[in-house]
């Protein structure tokens, strides 16, 4: 599929779609990338993020939010934000900032929808008020954006009410999103969840070259912000932890099998077998040898 970069997507015009008793107003939607540059800044409507390609990161007045292609952020109104930008750092992603609100209209009432927008207004108020809302890997929208992509380059007739048709389209796929997290990644981000996610990770992954970095990825949070949920919490560092769930898996190795040092290291993630005997004395004050024979005379 072609890339969307130097795609032509932008809506900077108010457009209001009606839906019956309610309205869809589109303040602002358009493509942008790394050369973007925005300050902080809040607006009194709600704003979609969705990372078209590479990574973003989205900074708060007390965290960053880093999202990878296919994720969605939603941002409630005067939330003070804005995107970092970082050169060189290649990334597409779409912003759409709307409303979706009733409408005195007595004419309007006799939409066949009145239920299903009601459920989506219901929806839009249940959402965090005080911070964002993160759905990862919603979904493909490379499709929608040719769409999009496709009304703006060729402008034929009732363009501008088909694209804002597809905005529309855009936001619904959003909001059945939204629907399908259950309750626990609702709160993915709460402290509590976030140090559970965290050693969930630690526990899958302890084998691999893993950092606070690559953890701070997969819950989609700054590195920074990984770091403090997971000292309060647990009250110690990743760093600690990762070598401490290594050294038990060793001495597990090395207490039930023949594997050399060498194997084992390489098995539990450390870089060497210096490392997996260094890190063995530091914490047991005895060397591999020492425990081997204590601990499995029979091998």
């Amino acid at each position: 599929m072609e890339s969307v970069s130097g795609y032509t997507i932008s809506q900077c015009q108010v457009a209001r779609l009606p839906l019956g008793t309610y309205e869809f107003v589109i303040h602002y939607a358009e493509m942008l990338d790394e050369n973007t540059a925005e300050f902080r800044h809040s607006h009194p409507q709600m704003e979609l993020f969705y990372a078209h390609s590479g990574g973003l990161a989205i900074l708060f007045d007390d965290e960053e939010v880093l999202i990878n292609a296919g994720d969605l952020l939603i941002v409630p109104p005067s939330i003070r934000h804005h995107v970092q930008n970082i050169p060189g750092e290649k990334k597409t992603y779409f912003v759409l900032i709307f409303d979706f609100k009733p409408v005195k209209s007595h004419a309007s009432r006799q939409f066949s929808d009145i239920h299903e927008i009601q459920e989506i207004d219901a929806l839009l108020k249940t959402l965090p008020q005080d911070r964002y809302t993160f759905c990862p890997a919603a979904w493909d929208a490379h499709a929608l954006f040719d769409q999009i992509y496709a009304e703006h380059s060729k402008k034929q007739l009732g363009w501008t009410g088909f694209t804002n048709m597809l905005y529309y389209g855009f936001f619904l796929h959003a909001m059945r999103h939204i629907v399908s997290i259950s309750e626990p990644h609702k709160t993915t981000h709460e402290a509590t969840n976030l140090a559970i996610e965290a050693s969930k990770y630690i526990h899958s992954h302890y084998h691999e070259n893993i950092s606070l970095e690559t953890l701070a990825r997969h819950l989609h949070i700054s590195r920074r912000h990984a770091n403090r949920i997971f000292n309060k919490m647990f009250n110690t560092t990743f760093g600690k932890t990762l070598r401490l769930l290594r050294l038990t898996y060793a001495k597990r190795l090395l207490s039930t099998t023949e594997f050399s040092v060498e194997d084992i290291a390489e098995q539990v993630g450390l870089s060497s077998a210096q490392s997996l005997r260094k890190l063995f004395k530091q914490s047991e004050g005895i060397t591999i040898s020492q425990y081997r024979k204590r601990n499995c005379p029979g091998l």
